[in-house]
């Protein structure tokens, strides 16, 4: 069966002769490579075989469940590029593709993470979503919380208005919509327990 569908690419190297390999996510398969033959070539005058854009992906899936498939055509969506303008959005843009492609499960939906990506690269690459841009720490605790809530791995909080919070906090990143307001110190002790709860769960920081 053809498919066509969503993919955000956050890893490309050299593959074979003059294939390229592109890892990244999909919200409809996880974790997910393609094998762009003769991308080598053609990334010199199609950016889009490259890191940190959203492409529509055509491929064949036999359903077999494989994680590797062979990209047919590649469009672009989405170019977030611009991140690589500023040193300090880029090495955390490579701390959320890293923890992504270390940690997120192959074959698996993960619509939520997906969008919520989607929304902090946004963020980093200074594409305007009608609200301030979000800052570093904002955009670690967005898609780690996205992260864990998707794989069943965000406890309850201690009170009602906590989860409350978190649950906004969760639909913003999907929405790509204003951050709730708590004092700025918050966030940083928010990114802290997470990480807690990565180590809890023996994922990959």
């Amino acid at each position: 069966m053809i498919i066509s569908g969503p993919f955000i690419v956050l890893d490309k190297r050299p593959y074979r002769e003059s294939a390229l390999l592109l890892r990244g996510v999909s919200p409809d398969y996880g974790r997910v490579s393609f094998v762009l033959h003769g991308g080598q070539s053609l990334s010199k005058s199609a950016p889009q075989a490259d890191i940190f854009r959203e492409v529509e992906i055509e491929f064949e899936d036999d359903g077999t469940g494989r994680e590797l498939f062979t990209a047919r055509k590649v469009e672009t969506v989405l170019d977030f590029s611009p991140i690589a303008d500023n040193s300090r959005n880029y090495r955390m843009a490579g701390k959320i593709a890293a923890f992504l492609l270390d940690n997120m499960p192959p074959g698996d939906v993960q619509l939520h993470t997906y969008e919520t990506l989607r929304s902090v690269l946004c963020n980093l690459a200074g594409i305007d979503a009608g609200h301030e841009m979000w800052s570093l720490v904002q955009c670690s605790v967005v898609i780690k919380s996205a992260f864990l809530y998707e794989n069943g791995m965000l406890p309850e909080a201690f009170s009602p208005e906590q989860n409350v919070f978190l649950e906004n906090l969760v639909a913003s990143g999907v929405d790509n919509g204003e951050l709730p307001e708590c004092p700025a110190k918050y966030w940083e002790q928010l990114n802290s327990w997470l990480n807690e709860l990565i180590t809890f769960h023996q994922l990959k920081k």
